[in-house]
């Protein structure tokens, strides 16, 4: 985000807070949202395994993506099948 800011020309609080003010939600959260469809749909494409998934998209590992499903929708990717 001090990236993003930087390159805006403000500081990171600012950006944070006009950035949530436009997109409604906070630049983590959007964030997690971009990387959660990308995982969804290389899930579903079915090539990758979820560790290589939660790599490709920024989760770091399979539990960082399970955990954000979690959050996200209340279920674990294997509750969705």
């Amino acid at each position: 985000m001090e990236a993003l800011a930087r390159k805006a020309s403000m500081s990171p609080r600012t950006f944070a807070r006009k950035f949530s003010v436009h997109f409604g939600q906070t630049p983590a959260k959007f964030v997690s949202q971009i990387r959660l469809e990308a995982a969804r749909r290389a899930l579903e494409e079915g090539r990758l395994p979820m560790n290589a998934v939660a790599k490709l998209v920024g989760f770091g590992d399979e539990q960082g993506l399970r955990r954000a499903i979690l959050r996200s929708c209340g279920i674990t990717p294997s509750d969705g099948h």
